[in-house]
């Protein structure tokens, strides 16, 4: 069977590191061409040192519509106006009690993980259309399960969820499918610097606000530890099973903190919150 000259050209966000980096790499050895998005030149340079002539890193800030229009026209050029899939991976993390986050904080985790989705998704949907491609969104399990420290990341991955959702059945007429693929906890850099951002924030707040809310940092802290995590790799193992499949599931899960939240969210609401509160408090709160 023939393919399409542009069946496999492949655009990923937020490839600089983790998860994004891994799948540019990946997709790049199975023979994709890859268009890997990144924000800062130095990043550039070194995507094109460990990849093929096939990869091409591009500058792509999804906050930007500027940098979104230009490598929309790059791939253009370069695939003959056509491309088989976006992947949407570029996305911020945020934990901490609402009352201790910053509202910029919120403000730029919403641009990032919503509006940046969005508006990237918007700007490749002709080449997309064109290609009869598809659209694979990188959620996390807190997508499917909102938990308490944190609800300004979670509104983000359900929001990303309902978009897959909406999207699925808008598309399917153009020919498009979307995937959504829920990730439990990742081993990468992204995971110091979310304990190093919870720290600032925490000594930024009021001590005395602070201690309210310091079995639930406590618990939380223990239970991030002690959730096995998975490596970058097999995610991009997953996207690219999606990408390759005859007909793509609307929802692929990994790692085990995504099962397990995928399990707790089918529980009843009340005995899920009991649940919860007794783990985090102890009896005599829940």
């Amino acid at each position: 069977m023939t393919r399409r000259p542009n069946e496999r050209a492949v655009v990923v966000t937020g490839a600089s590191t983790g998860i994004g980096k891994a799948t540019a790499l990946y997709l790049d050895q199975l023979g994709f061409k890859v268009f890997a998005g990144v924000r800062k030149e130095t990043d550039r340079e070194t995507l094109k040192k460990e990849g093929s002539d096939q990869l091409t890193p591009i500058i792509l800030d999804v906050t930007d519509g500027e940098t979104i229009a230009a490598a929309v026209s790059v791939v253009e050029k370069a695939t003959s106006g056509g491309v088989f899939s976006l992947i949407n991976n570029a996305g911020l993390s945020l934990n901490g009690p609402l009352e201790l986050v910053p509202i910029s904080d919120m403000k730029q985790l919403l641009d990032v993980n919503v509006l940046g989705v969005l508006a990237t998704t918007k700007a490749f949907l002709p080449m997309l259309r064109a290609q009869k491609g598809r659209i694979i969104n990188i959620s996390s399990g807190h997508g499917l399960l909102a938990i308490p420290d944190k609800s300004v990341y979670a509104a983000s991955k359900f929001a990303l969820q309902a978009i897959s959702d909406s999207l699925r059945v808008e598309l399917k007429p153009f020919g498009i499918s979307v995937s959504s693929v829920v990730v439990g906890k990742v081993e990468t850099a992204v995971l110091g610097k979310i304990v190093a951002d919870r720290e600032e924030m925490i000594a930024a707040a009021d001590p005395e606000l602070a201690s309210l809310y310091s079995p639930l940092i406590e618990f939380f802290d223990r239970e991030v530890k002690g959730i096995p995590g998975i490596a970058p790799i097999e995610v991009a193992r997953v996207v690219a099973r999606a990408l390759k499949a005859k007909q793509p599931k609307a929802q692929y899960l990994i790692g085990p903190g995504a099962k397990k939240m995928k399990n707790l969210a089918r529980l009843p609401v009340g005995l899920r919150d009991r649940m919860m509160c007794q783990a985090i408090y102890g009896k005599q709160r829940s």
